[in-house]
């Protein structure tokens, strides 16, 4: 993926992973995605669930809003620790608020992006206890809309093993 360099690409990349990822969700039946596929892997909805935190708190957040995240996202933690952490989190919410949840982030995201100047997503921001300054850009494309697309191989794995 090239990194875009204006709003409007910016935008349709956006646009292009997103409508990747929920053309895949749209061919896996909601009856299968809440049970685990096996032991120790995550449901359908639990990917959902665990790129709706990170939509959350760091796409729409820290990028968007200048808001620091929680201090568990601060934490020096490995990266697999940290995210069974927030499976933790989110593995009893029911199927249908997290399906819903992942719509109105996305939509909020999208909405926010193209309601800011492109000086705005291109420029390094500094937020108040987080300790590096960040290109609001890098964040969608690493940690939201990036995001998608480094778990659209796990839906079409899941896709292919039960054609």
């Amino acid at each position: 993926m090239t990194d875009p360099s204006t709003k409007p690409e910016l935008i349709e990349a956006m646009l292009a992973a997103r409508a990747e990822f929920d053309s895949l969700l749209q061919r896996i039946p909601r009856s299968k995605m809440s049970p685990p596929p096996a032991q120790g892997e995550w449901s359908i909805k639990d990917i959902v669930a665990h790129i709706n935190s990170y939509d959350r708190w760091l796409g729409l957040g820290l990028a968007l809003r200048g808001l620091k995240p929680p201090a568990s996202w601060i934490e020096d933690l490995p990266l697999d620790e940290f995210n069974h952490r927030l499976y933790e989190e989110n593995r009893d919410l029911p199927l249908t608020e997290v399906l819903a949840q992942s719509q109105e982030l996305w939509s909020h995201i999208l909405e926010e992006v193209q309601a800011k100047a492109e000086d705005f997503l291109f420029s390094e921001q500094s937020v108040q206890g987080v300790t590096h300054p960040f290109r609001p850009c890098d964040i969608l494309k690493s940690e939201s809309y990036g995001h998608y697309l480094d778990h659209v191989p796990a839906l079409k794995s899941w896709i292919e093993a039960n054609r």
